[in-house]
């Protein structure tokens, strides 16, 4: 009966004991941080991860945080751009708990951070949409996007806000899907065909400055090559007329009175033609040859 009794004190101890232990008790797992209330103000905070000790019910509370990346999914805010046209933007926030204090104060619970979150980058994203006219987030040229540039301007206007109101520590922001009001859509599509356009223009005009090129360059050489054969065509000529008064020279030295004869008959087929009348003297070279022979 002494053993049974000392048996069931043992074991009504030892379930005491686990009840004072799991109430002056908890336990940070990984990725968790644990801050810790007392009477509803915070104490301290157990980032490590751990048992860690604490005062029971209703004394001390704990409550438990997820201190991984979480990712946020806006929904569609229509909002206006520089030029004043309508865009639908939805975007994507990688977010954290950066200072849970801060964080239990503005918003309490993790389930409530994401409606705090998305009025703020909604708010960001009306501000920045409003410096860029729509061919930053619609041009089919690349050098036209700056889609980069919105999503820091977005990261810069969200983040301090973020941090010092709500103790969240946003890492990055970025564009998820742009969609048009209906009234826009000819808009882009109008844009897009100037876009075209322009590049066709563009493209035109190169071919035909190249064209130009081409042709200049054409020219030149052309006149380059005639220009060598007009020389070879002179130097040619130079060079039988040098031949040819060679030839002169040796007949005329050989038989000068033939010579004479010759170049006095081509002197009057020169002259002298089919119709030709002509009245000349006969005593001077070459018309003394139609005299005919001396008696």
């Amino acid at each position: 009966m002494n053993i049974r009794w000392l048996l069931r004190l043992g074991l009504g101890g030892a379930a005491i004991v686990a009840i004072l232990w799991s109430a002056c008790a908890h336990v940070t797992r990984e990725g968790e941080t644990t801050l810790v209330l007392r009477f509803g103000r915070p104490v301290r905070v157990d980032g490590e991860a751990g048992l860690h000790v604490n005062l029971p019910w209703p004394i001390e509370v704990t409550v438990r945080l997820d201190k991984r990346r979480q990712v946020l999914e806006t929904g569609l805010t229509e909002m206006l751009t520089r030029d004043k046209k309508n865009v639908v933007l939805m975007n994507y926030a990688l977010w954290r708990v950066e200072d849970p204090l801060r964080f239990v104060q503005a918003i309490g619970t993790m389930d409530r951070a994401p409606a705090a979150l998305e009025g703020l980058l909604a708010n960001a994203a009306i501000g920045v949409l409003g410096h860029y006219d729509l061919s930053a987030l619609t041009s089919t040229t690349s050098s036209d996007l700056h889609t980069t540039e919105i999503e820091t301007d977005l990261l810069a206007a969200a983040a301090p806000t973020a941090s010092q109101s709500y103790g969240i520590g946003i890492d990055r922001v970025a564009l998820m899907r742009l969609s048009l009001p209906e009234q826009n859509i000819s808009f882009v599509f109008d844009q897009m065909r100037a876009e075209r356009r322009q590049y066709g223009a563009r493209f035109t005009a190169d071919g035909e400055k190249e064209a130009a090129r081409i042709r200049a360059d054409t020219s030149l050489e052309v006149a380059r090559i005639e220009a060598g054969a007009t020389e070879e065509a002179a130097r040619i000529r130079g060079a039988a007329d040098a031949e040819a008064a060679r030839i002169y020279a040796e007949a005329h030295g050989q038989d000068p009175e033939l010579y004479r004869f010759t170049r006095g008959l081509e002197t009057l087929s020169k002259v002298v033609g089919d119709n030709t009348t002509l009245v000349l003297r006969t005593d001077v070279e070459p018309l003394s040859l139609l005299k005919g022979p001396k008696p």
